[in-house]
């Protein structure tokens, strides 16, 4: 992929290379990354406008607030967008009884928390490689911004109509985060958009609760939304055609073809022998009540432990 050559950013310091941000980037942990001027195309500000015009965002009120839209009122002065992907397949495994399946992104350690030092990490490097001081800021995807979006201006994937990024060699299962930074660094930008998911459905067509159509998702019918963000009781609508998801859901990730033959991320920040693992059981439930600090630095921490068991009391009384 071309790089575009930036002026140098310090008479004492030669140009940072694409490859000189990637190489740190691969040493923080980071599985891929790409480079992009910051502002939202607005294509995706207008497809993210007439989604939250139609309430399909549900009760994530805070999805109306189109701060998301423009990074630049976030970061005032920022030239680039560096965006980093995070590979966290893990094993697809069968729904059992009196059992909840975590999804795969949840069984390890909080993403958020792994991104978060890493970010750290990779900002003090930048700081130290130019010599100047307050010139990034981090975020992952719980920041408002659209880092999807600017995934795919990077030129690391495109959108998949399960909404999800289709990174071009690791699929859908990638945790997304990022730099925005007042320096004008090379570029892996494209501008061509291209929409690769043909005529195939498969991840329509097995959303057990019908909350996917083409490139858009209705958040109050996804199951991932409900057994995760929802504070309010899930829909006896929605909580029938849970097949046994305790926290979050992988289907729609699972049948997409891009996914087939990709192995398991060899990552152990991701692994369930650091979280809270696969599934979650009755007894595992009355030890999380007792002791809710079990939760701490996992993702099921969102829930929290009351939450689990609302989730679970629904899935236990439909299996």
């Amino acid at each position: 992929m071309k790089t575009s050559s930036p002026e140098s950013l310090d008479p004492n310091n030669p140009k940072i290379t694409f490859d000189e941000l990637k190489e740190q980037a691969n040493l923080q942990g980071f599985d891929d990354i790409g480079t992009c001027s910051p502002a939202i195309p607005y294509d995706d500000i207008r497809a993210y406008n007439q989604w939250a015009e139609k309430k399909c965002h549900g009760s994530l009120l805070y999805m109306e607030n189109d701060i998301r839209c423009y990074p630049e009122k976030i970061f005032p002065g920022a030239k680039t967008a560096i965006i980093f992907v995070s590979y966290y397949k893990q094993e697809k495994l069968p729904f059992k009884k009196d059992e909840g399946l975590i999804a795969s992104y949840a069984r390890g350690k909080k993403y958020h928390n792994v991104h978060h030092k890493r970010l750290k990490k990779f900002i003090s490097w930048l700081e130290r490689r130019t010599g100047q001081k307050n010139i990034a800021r981090g975020f992952s995807d719980s920041f408002p911004i659209m880092e999807k979006a600017l995934a795919v201006k990077a030129g690391l994937g495109w959108f998949g109509k399960s909404t999800l990024l289709i990174h071009r060699k690791f699929g859908t299962f990638t945790l997304l985060s990022g730099v925005l930074t007042t320096l004008d660094l090379p570029k892996t930008e494209k501008k061509e958009r291209g929409l690769r998911c043909g005529s195939c459905t498969k991840c329509i067509d097995s959303c057990p609760t019908k909350a996917l159509s083409p490139y858009q998702l209705d958040a109050k019918k996804c199951l991932s939304m409900h057994l995760i963000e929802s504070k309010c009781e899930i829909p006896d609508s929605i909580s029938k055609k849970n097949p046994g998801y305790i926290f979050g859901c992988d289907i729609c990730q699972d049948v997409c073809p891009h996914n087939k033959l990709k192995p398991q991320s060899e990552n152990p920040d991701f692994s369930p022998q650091s979280g809270m693992g696969e599934y979650i059981t009755k007894e595992d439930l009355k030890d999380i009540t007792e002791n809710p600090q079990k939760l701490f630095g996992t993702a099921l921490q969102r829930r929290g432990a009351s939450g689990l068991k609302e989730n679970a009391e629904k899935i236990f009384d439909n299996l």
